[in-house]
């Protein structure tokens, strides 16, 4: 398991009964409508959050496809979930407000992509993907493809009317990307997904800094893990920033992105086991390196192939 650093950033909750003067009394009426309002607003920023991810982590995977040595799996733009698949706090309001139960409830279709121009709507449900029955949304990102480009079809319950849809969904890098809801300044893979958590989302400053993280860790699966931890962070920074500028995000804002990181987490620095070195001398020398040669090739309108290493 890579991960991009390993600090993580810790909140202390103080608990709500100790903030609320002896003066202030609630109904309970007025306790439990608080307490939906709450669970519906960190739904709704979950659901943006994970609109975010997919934009981003789509283009990466769409983009760094001839970079991924074959390891493919379709790349659908489509945010999806059943009841067990959120945490427990957001079930109610899930169901109340976009009908999300055991079966899996289309919430988001990323625009301009097949899925959404063949007329899947949120709030569609899915029976059933490529004649499979499914209970998990994981399994739109992590089937096997058979070529370059496969057709995925989807048995749909709308309206109380059941249908057959199917669109064209190119193939991009295995490893479709989900969110985690915890406070960690982190990101790995886990089994076929990577974990990306909701302190991450809150840290990078923009998309492209998200493309940053997603690409290195990407560039680790795709890499293995052979190499000592210097060195994989150094490939992992070489190949993920090429994927980055294959997706069109502003690789110039890596370095800066960097020492943020290590200035803000410094436990990430010290030499022990566990801790990833989000920047160091050689690594900064290596990454400047890196921007110089994609910005030329940027430049002279060469083809953004990394150099074999």
């Amino acid at each position: 398991m890579h991960r991009f650093v390993a600090g993580a950033l810790a909140i202390s909750w103080m608990a709500a009964s100790a903030a609320v003067s002896n003066d202030l009394v609630l109904s309970e009426a007025e306790v439990t409508a608080q307490r939906e309002r709450l669970a519906r607003l960190g739904f709704e920023w979950m659901l943006e959050r994970q609109k975010r991810l997919i934009r981003v982590s789509s283009a990466i995977r769409l983009h760094g496809d001839a970079l991924c040595k074959g390891k493919l799996s379709p790349v659908t733009g489509i945010v999806a979930a059943t009841s067990a698949e959120l945490p427990e706090a957001y079930r109610e309001t899930a169901y109340r407000n976009h009908g999300v139960e055991d079966l899996l409830k289309v919430l988001w279709i990323l625009p301009d992509y097949p899925a959404a121009e063949s007329g899947l709507r949120a709030g569609d449900t899915i029976l059933e993907i490529d004649g499979r029955e499914t209970h998990a949304a994981a399994y739109l990102d992590q089937r096997n493809p058979t070529d370059s480009k496969t057709f995925t079809a989807l048995k749909l319950e709308r309206g109380g009317e059941i249908f057959d849809l199917q669109f064209e969904s190119r193939n991009g890098c295995f490893r479709p990307a989900v969110l985690s809801v915890l406070d960690n300044v982190d990101v790995h893979t886990e089994g076929a997904r990577m974990l990306v958590y909701s302190g991450m989302l809150r840290f990078v400053e923009s998309d492209d800094e998200l493309a940053i993280v997603l690409a290195h860790e990407l560039a680790h699966e795709l890499l293995g893990q052979k190499l000592s931890v210097e060195s994989a962070e150094s490939e992992a920074d070489y190949l993920g920033l090429y994927l980055v500028a294959r997706a069109g995000y502003d690789v110039a804002v890596a370095p800066e992105f960097a020492r943020r990181l290590a200035a803000e987490f410094p436990l990430a620095l010290e030499e022990r086991a566990g801790h990833i070195h989000p920047i160091s001398t050689a690594r900064s020398i290596a990454l400047a390196d890196t921007l110089r040669e994609i910005q030329g090739k940027l430049e002279r309108g060469e083809p953004l192939e990394p150099r074999t290493r």
